[in-house]
């Protein structure tokens, strides 16, 4: 075991670090802490060379469309400081995760669109932790529109009312209350040939009514035939 990953709690994050809540109407907040994970230059480095990148396919109609960005997933144990992070979370907002998952941004062509993690179902109170290392991104929340489709077709950061937060090099951002049934998030195509890293921890309460719209990875189809899972991965070579 190397030496950050065998180091105190304070050489791996910054949990003195000043958090700023942001408030997102009456149901929703983001709370953004600036320089939360120490070393994140090096981190970045080890986790870009330890993961197992996949590219993810997704079913869109007849065909398979790859995702603009790779992922992969790790243990909490993995390394200090996902565990690090992990029980600060649970420490700060008293409920346990499940895991990590990381994305990868190889440059400014990759992206994701606006979306709500809806995969989770229960989305009245959940939590989404988002931990950036390595290239500062837009990060674009919006109000939720009763007509999706009108939604998307404003690029993210393009809508006046957008919040735009500029996440990376360390910086810790939490997503919490209703944000995921009331917002929409995204990280859109920006102008930089450098990567960003993203480490994400999630958490519903379980409680009020199910989402049971299709998700993203549910397959878009012509017929009017069930929806079924439309996403494959494959291993990719950096």
């Amino acid at each position: 075991m190397g030496p950050m990953e065998s180091a105190p709690p304070d050489l791996v994050i910054n949990r003195r670090a000043t958090v700023r809540r942001i408030p997102l109407g009456d149901t929703a907040w983001v709370d953004f802490t600036e320089g939360f994970a120490r070393h994140a230059e090096a981190e970045f480095t080890e986790v870009l060379e330890s993961a197992r990148w996949t590219q993810t396919e997704v079913l869109r109609y007849d065909r398979y469309v790859p995702e603009r960005r790779l992922g992969a997933g790790m243990s909490s144990d993995a390394r200090a400081l996902f565990r690090q992070t992990e029980l600060h979370l649970e420490s700060t907002y008293r409920v346990t995760f499940a895991g990590v998952g990381c994305l990868l941004y190889r440059n400014g062509d990759d992206f994701q669109g606006l979306h709500s993690d809806r995969q989770m179902r229960w989305l009245d109170d959940t939590l989404v932790a988002i931990l950036v290392l390595g290239q500062r991104r837009p990060f674009v929340l919006r109000k939720r529109a009763p007509l999706i489709g009108v939604i998307e077709k404003v690029p993210a950061g393009a809508d006046p009312d957008d919040l735009i937060l500029m996440p990376g090099e360390g910086d810790l951002l939490v997503m919490g209350g209703a944000s995921q049934r009331d917002f929409l998030h995204g990280v859109p195509r920006a102008d930089t040939p450098n990567q960003r890293i993203s480490l994400t921890w999630r958490w519903t309460s379980r409680r009020g009514r199910p989402d049971t719209n299709p998700g993203y990875y549910d397959g878009r189809h012509y017929s009017d035939g069930p929806r079924q899972p439309g996403n494959r991965r494959q291993p990719f070579n950096l």
